[in-house]
C-alpha cells in the first residue's frame, strides 16, 4: 500500500483501490496487515494525521507481526538511515532476510549486506551477490554497486573488473553517489579500463557536487597532480582538502595541517596546522599525531615567529583503489 499525499492506494491481485484515512484506520483495528502498515507510514510521515513517531513504530511493529513484509523493510531503511534505533543490526538483518523472500528490491540490498558481513547469519559472499543481483535486476541503484564491487573484488563470484566497471558506471548514471566515487576510482587507478584523470575529476565532481566528502578529498589529490594537460594547482588542492576535511574527513584533516606547515596552496600557519592536526589526532590518525609532536617540539625549540623552514610536505598519494578506506567495503551501517 502506498500513500499518495492525501489518500492512500491500496494494491491488490483484483487491482487498485483508493482510501481514506478513516478506511484505512478501520483495517487496522480489524489487525489487517496493510492497513496496519499504512497507518504506521500515516503517523509517520503526517499523512493525513498529525505526525506521532510513537503512534508510528507502534503500528510498524504490529504490521511487522503480521508479516508485512513491506512493513519490515521500511523498519530496516530508517534503521540503516540512522532515523530509527529501536532496532539493532542482528534484528534488522532478520528482518531484511525475510522480507526479501517476497521479492523487495531494498530488502534484497539489506539482506544481502547481512550476507556479506555476516550479520544474524554466517558471512556468505556468494549468497550476497545473489541477493545484490537479483535487487539490482529490479533498478536498485545501489545492489548495483555493491554487487560491482563483490565482481571487482572476486568475493563469492568470479573477479572481473571490466564488468565491474561497467556495472559502476550504469548505477552512476542513474545518480547513485556511492556509484560515481567507485567509477571516478577506476578512471584513477586504472580499473577495469584505461587511466583517465579527466574522467575521473568529472565523476568525483559529480560525487562532490552531491556533498561526498571522500570524493572532494580525492580530487584535492587530483588537482596536486595536474589533471590531464593541466598542471598541478596546489590552490585547487587545498580548497579540496579543506572542503573534505570541514565535511570530517579525518585523512583530509591531517592533509590540510600539512599544507598549512609547508605553505602548501595556502599561506603558513602554524596555529592552523596545530588545529587540524588535533582535530586529526583526536579522530585516531597517527600521523597527525606525529606531526602535531613534531611541530610541538619546534615550537618549544624556537622564539616566537622562527618556525618558517618547515620542508615536511608531502601529499601522499593512494597506491592502489584498494589503499582507500572509502573503497574498500560497500556502503554498510549493519
Amino acid at each position: 500500500m502506498d500513500g499518495e499525499g492525501r489518500g492512500f492506494v491500496l494494491h491488490t491481485s483484483e487491482g487498485e483501490s483508493e482510501l481514506d484515512i478513516d478506511e484505512v484506520r478501520a483495517m487496522a483495528d480489524s489487525g489487517d496487515p496493510d492497513g496496519l502498515y499504512a497507518l504506521a507510514m500515516a503517523y509517520l510521515f503526517g499523512w493525513d494525521v498529525d505526525e506521532d513517531q510513537e503512534k508510528g513504530y507502534m503500528y510498524l511493529e504490529k504490521a511487522i507481526a503480521a508479516g508485512q513484509t513491506e512493513a519490515m523493510t521500511l523498519m530496516v531503511r530508517l534503521f540503516m538511515q540512522g532515523e530509527y534505533q529501536g532496532i539493532g543490526p542482528e534484528r534488522a538483518a532478520e528482518l531484511s532476510i525475510a522480507a526479501a523472500r517476497d521479492g523487495i528490491p531494498d530488502a534484497q540490498l539489506y539482506a544481502g549486506l547481512a550476507y556479506m558481513d555476516g550479520i544474524s547469519v554466517p558471512k556468505d559472499y556468494a549468497e550476497a551477490v545473489r541477493l545484490f543481483r537479483l535487487a539490482a535486476n529490479q533498478g536498485n541503484s545501489e545492489a548495483r554497486t555493491n554487487l560491482a564491487y563483490m565482481i571487482q573484488e572476486g568475493l563469492g563470484t568470479k573477479k572481473d573488473e571490466a564488468k565491474a566497471f561497467t556495472l559502476y558506471r550504469t548505477a552512476a548514471r542513474s545518480g547513485n553517489v556511492n556509484a560515481m566515487f567507485h567509477l571516478a576510482v577506476c578512471h584513477e587507478f586504472g580499473v577495469g579500463t584505461p587511466k583517465d584523470a579527466a574522467s575521473a575529476a568529472e565523476w568525483y565532481g559529480k560525487g562532490a557536487d552531491q556533498g561526498d566528502a571522500f570524493a572532494m578529498e580525492r580530487l584535492g589529490f587530483l588537482w596536486s597532480e595536474g589533471i590531464g594537460d593541466s598542471d598541478p594547482d596546489p590552490g585547487k588542492a587545498f580548497e579540496w582538502f579543506l572542503k573534505a576535511a570541514m565535511e570530517g574527513v579525518t585523512s583530509a584533516m591531517t592533509t590540510v595541517g600539512r599544507c598549512y606547515l609547508d605553505g602548501y596552496g595556502t599561506g603558513k600557519d602554524g596555529a592552523e596546522a596545530a588545529k587540524w592536526l588535533k582535530m586529526a589526532a583526536d579522530n585516531g590518525d597517527e600521523e597527525a599525531s606525529g606531526l602535531l609532536s613534531r611541530l610541538r617540539r619546534r615550537i618549544l625549540s624556537s622564539s616566537p615567529g622562527t618556525i618558517t623552514d618547515t620542508i615536511w610536505f608531502s601529499i601522499p598519494q593512494a597506491a592502489s583503489c584498494a589503499s582507500i578506506g572509502h573503497i574498500d567495503v560497500p556502503l554498510s551501517v549493519m
